[in-house]
This record gives structure tokens, C-alpha cells and sequence, in this order.
């Protein structure tokens, strides 16, 4: 709930696009996407792990804010629609 906080994983799905280039989607399988959709509307920071091709590992932090719920909620009613 907070900067600091222990994260929970969105499930992916990862695919090498080319050398040093990777896709990452959303997992579509339906209590995956439950699960998905719960954490990207409720949480407030979402991480995403990067890891490097020489080990090194990092970790950037994005907090969504006002204007990240807005098009989350944007999104999902469009999506809805579909």
C-alpha cells in the first residue's frame, strides 16, 4: 500500500522479441486476470523487476497517483466495452 511495502507479482508472461529486447504481457488466464486487474486497480506503486544480461538485477518503483487511477479507470471501461 505504501512505497515501502512488500510487493505482490502481477502474473506475465515474457517472450524475446530480439537480442536484448523482451515483451512482457499480462497473463490472460481467468484467475489470473482477476488477480491482475485487482492489484492494478487497487494498488498505488507498482514495480517491475529488470534483470540484466551480466546478473545485475534493479528494481523501478512507478506510483500511479491521481492521474494513474484516472487512466487505469479510462482503461478498464474501455476494455469492458470490447
Amino acid at each position: 500500500r505504501s512505497e515501502d511495502a512488500r510487493g505482490v507479482p502481477l502474473v506475465t508472461v515474457s517472450a524475446k522479441v530480439t537480442s536484448g529486447y523482451f515483451m512482457i504481457g499480462l497473463s490472460s488466464i481467468a484467475t489470473d486476470l482477476d488477480h491482475n486487474l485487482q492489484l492494478l486497480k487497487e494498488r498505488q506503486w507498482i514495480d517491475m523487476l529488470v534483470g540484466y544480461g551480466n546478473g545485475v538485477r534493479a528494481v523501478l518503483s512507478l506510483e500511479k497517483g491521481a492521474a494513474g487511477d484516472r487512466v487505469f479507470a479510462e482503461a478498464f471501461a474501455a476494455w469492458s466495452k470490447k
